[in-house]
């Protein structure tokens, strides 16, 4: 018996010890899958804040650099990375209806344009308000002067981010051999002729996209009728049979009709202008300062900006200055991280050193102004000028700018002033209907 006993208590030890032996496997396996739990959810969290932030972006030569640089600044400073998506100009302005309208891989932020262009969009409810950003940040402080550009109904629907002056630019050598930078238009027609006599195709003019000829409309209507009629003419509510269009289009023949314009500006865009201008086989050229960019470093000391000529005393000067945005579709899926961007864009530093880099300037009121020649020669252009309008395509409805613009850049082949009106005035009519 009492061996019996002994036996018994053997197999209970032992059943105790296995007991407590697959308690501690349990536990091991409870601590295991704890772990992985864990793990699981950290990794969760991170992939949520490794989202990237997907921008939009139109560009022209060498201003990627730039962008990429802010890019690099706000993820350094926030943590949240910068994707961008890099598209020329002609293939940007058609994605865009696809991202805004279609929502079909629509980038959390875009850049864009102000005026018409952006109140468009808005209109069709593509575009997401910023207002409450606005108030929050107090951006009235630093960009009332450009708020209406990017206001529809009370409500503020992008960030100004850069804005550039248009004018023109010659070689200073070349000017220098024929009686320098003519200061009127009398003068700049005389100084064309001369160039062309001399052999030198006087103006270099890249319109196979149309919308770079539609800078010589918009200077000669701002010189000659000033920018509210300017304003009213391309939304609609003038008649391009009214006498002050006809004057400005006889202005505009006093370069067409002598064959001053390249005569294969159909078939060059405005960068393939360039090379030539750089031989000083062409002379002048009327764009906008993102042209500057382009510039080869050896050559910048040769080139020279001058505003558009005067055509009248009695008229007050407005200028072409283009303005860009920053816009958050609707459709966008970062938002929380499109707000905070925006906010980093608002920054006066953080304009100040990326319009420098692009040839820009920064709308921020407490930026600064770069030192380059060009860029102080655009800020001194602006801080003169009465007023200033946003360029032909941006300060109409994109249905006028689509029909009229390919208009204008034929003109400046044909040189059919009486054609030209009957065609403008067609498209006027079917768009915004009779006055």
């Amino acid at each position: 018996m009492p061996s019996l006993h002994i036996e018994e208590e053997r197999m209970h030890h032992a059943v105790n010890c296995w007991g407590r032996r697959l308690q501690m496997c349990r536990d091991m396996v409870a601590s295991v899958l704890w772990f992985f739990t864990v793990l699981t959810t950290v990794a969760g969290c991170a992939s949520v804040q490794a989202v990237e932030l997907r921008v939009g972006v139109m560009l022209a030569p060498k201003q990627r650099s730039p962008m990429e640089a802010a890019f690099t600044r706000f993820t350094k400073e926030t943590g949240i990375k910068v994707h961008s998506v890099n598209l020329p100009n002609a293939e940007y302005k058609s994605a865009m209806p696809v991202w805004l309208l279609d929502g079909k891989d629509t980038p959390d932020v875009v850049f864009w344009n102000a005026s018409q262009r952006l109140i468009d969009y808005a209109e069709k409810g593509a575009v997401a308000p910023i207002t409450a950003l606005w108030k929050q940040e107090n951006l009235d402080a630093n960009f009332s002067h450009v708020k209406s550009a990017v206001t529809w109904k009370n409500e503020v629907y992008g960030l100004p981010v850069s804005y550039y002056h248009w004018g023109i630019y010659y070689r200073k050598s070349l000017l220098d051999q024929y009686g320098g930078v003519p200061a009127t238009w009398d003068a700049f027609i005389a100084r064309c002729q001369q160039l062309q006599n001399a052999g030198i195709t006087p103006i270099g003019l890249g319109a196979m996209n149309h919308w770079p000829a539609a800078a010589w409309f918009d200077y000669l209507n701002l010189r000659i009728n000033g920018l509210p009629f300017h304003q009213q003419l391309l939304t609609g509510k003038v008649s391009f049979h009214d006498p002050r269009v006809q004057k400005v289009l006889n202005e505009w023949k006093k370069l067409i009709d002598p064959q001053f314009f390249n005569a294969d500006s159909a078939t060059l865009d405005w960068q393939e202008v360039l090379p030539f201008f750089y031989r000083k086989q062409m002379a002048f050229t009327l764009i906008g300062n993102f042209v500057s960019t382009a510039f080869p470093p050896e050559m910048v000391g040769d080139i020279g900006f001058m505003p558009f000529p005067n055509l009248s005393t009695n008229m007050p000067l407005y200028e072409e200055a283009p303005l860009d945005v920053l816009i958050i579709p609707k459709l966008a899926k970062n938002q929380n991280d499109a707000q905070t961007f925006i906010k980093f864009m608002a920054r006066a530093d953080v304009q100040s050193q990326l319009n420098e880099s692009l040839g820009f300037l920064p709308p921020n009121k407490s930026g600064t102004v770069g030192q380059d020649a060009f860029i102080k020669a655009g800020a001194n252009l602006l801080k003169n000028a009465k007023g200033v309008s946003q360029y032909f395509d941006r300060d109409t409805l994109p249905a006028f700018d689509a029909k009229a613009v390919p208009l204008l850049a034929a003109f400046v082949r044909h040189g059919n002033a009486k054609n030209l009106s009957n065609q403008l005035e067609q498209v006027r009519l079917e768009v915004f209907g009779k006055p």
